[in-house]
């Protein structure tokens, strides 16, 4: 018999958000979030005001009928609780071979907007026991190294925010015998019996290993010990980038191409993924094989610009330059309202005051625009090739109102209610 989770091991369950002053949970209605929602409820109740305020975060993803009331649902259980709730909106497009993909980003993505206009924190998933076990076997699939067979580290930080995963260490039986106990119902996602996904088809192996003496622990405990040869290397790699690299606050990052050349592989290849995943605002880094590829290339001499994890990569001689690009589609473009703030694609907290007359967009400002507004600011900027397709800039109509990451501020004088500030670092 599964025994459902006692309240003597809230606390320690929940020791990760000791320091969080605002958390948003990840709930979805299933089984998994809905007792992450219920059970960091009890613990908050517990602990009084040392807890973190809790806000609940429910996404809409339109990829079925019926998922704008699931999402409703989750409001209102919150709402039983006491917790605030957002319903956050996602239209999901061409459903392709990529939608869990483009889901997962998009849901990331939607939270960490979120949460930069709200003054939160942290984000908080209720990945579980077995999911680090399916996720290991994914990743043995497709010859992962230790980043990879190491599974879904219990927490991390993106776009400035802290990512939490309190109940890795938790099977979802104990979760379900959780609910189940407290008298809580959830709701069934359809596409967890979805033999389509490679994710589900994983699950559904798993239950046949006991019979060869491996389960989801023990898979679990393998990534746990491979978690801490991961942690070694990460630190040798901040100390390299701390060392040998640096991030501008207009967004674009460069390593030291002759310490790139002489660091032991792995460290180099650490280094350079988390530059491409800090630049270019993504939660997870670029695929191994393609990184190994890049760096097999800058360590050969071969200065041919290449494009990896939404960045344009520049080597020479003296530095390896990594800044964002478009790709094949524009950046995002933002709206804002006087007193509104949020997150520019998963890179940049911008804001625009309250005392503002109107609303702005905001834009990659692009090459073109970078031109119009070099010869205004009457004095010489020292960018990169290639840097103004990525930077923030705020748009009213077809006029720039303002770049701030660069000091250029139109002469009406309007753009002078703009902020925007660069949240991603290379810290692992």
């Amino acid at each position: 018999m599964t025994v459902p989770i006692p309240q003597s091991e809230y606390a320690e369950i929940f020791s990760c958000l000791r320091n969080v002053r605002h958390a948003g949970l990840a709930v979805s209605g299933g089984a998994d979030s809905t007792a992450l929602m219920h059970l960091a409820h009890r613990w908050r109740a517990a602990a009084g005001g040392s807890a973190p305020r809790l806000t609940v975060l429910s996404v809409d993803h339109s990829l079925r009928d019926g998922s704008a009331d699931e999402a409703q649902w989750v409001a209102d259980q919150a709402a039983i609780l006491g917790l605030d709730a957002a319903i956050l909106r996602w239209d999901a497009g061409t459903i392709d071979r990529r939608i869990q993909e483009r889901a997962r980003f998009a849901r990331y993505s939607l939270m960490a907007n979120y949460a930069h206009a709200n003054g939160l924190d942290a984000l908080v998933t209720a990945h579980h026991l077995d999911d680090q076990a399916e996720t290991v076997l994914m990743r043995l699939g497709r010859g992962s190294g230790i980043d990879g067979l190491a599974g879904i580290p219990r927490s991390g930080q993106w776009a400035g925010l802290a990512v939490l995963r309190p109940l890795l260490d938790v099977s979802r039986a104990r979760l379900v015998a959780t609910l189940e106990d407290l008298g809580v119902g959830w709701l069934e996602d359809p596409s967890n019996e979805d033999s389509r996904f490679e994710r589900v088809r994983i699950r559904q192996a798993i239950g046949k290993f006991g019979a060869i003496g491996i389960d989801p622990a023990a898979l679990a405990r393998s990534a746990v010990r491979l978690r801490r040869a991961r942690e070694a290397l990460d630190m040798a790699a901040s100390a390299f980038l701390g060392n040998e690299a640096s991030v501008n606050d207009v967004g674009y990052g460069q390593i030291r191409t002759g310490a790139f050349r002489h660091a032991p592989r792995e460290i180099a290849l650490r280094a350079l993924a988390k530059m491409i995943q800090t630049v270019g605002g993504r939660i997870n880094p670029p695929p191994l094989a393609r990184v190994e590829s890049l760096a097999e290339g800058i360590c050969s001499g071969d200065e041919t610009s290449r494009t990896l994890g939404g960045c344009r990569v520049v080597p020479d001689r003296q530095d390896i330059l990594v800044l964002r690009e478009t790709g094949r589609t524009a950046l995002e473009t933002m709206v804002l309202r006087p007193g509104e703030s949020g997150l520019w694609d998963n890179r940049f907290h911008v804001s625009l005051d309250a005392v503002c007359r109107s609303g702005v967009e905001v834009r990659a400002l692009g090459e073109r625009a970078y031109g119009h507004v070099r010869a205004r600011l009457g004095a010489p900027i020292n960018l990169p090739a290639h840097a103004a397709e990525g930077l923030v800039s705020f748009w009213r109509n077809e006029d720039v109102l303002c770049v701030p990451t660069i000091g250029y501020f139109a002469e009406s004088g309007e753009g002078r209610g703009c902020a925007a500030r660069f949240v991603n670092r290379l810290a692992p």
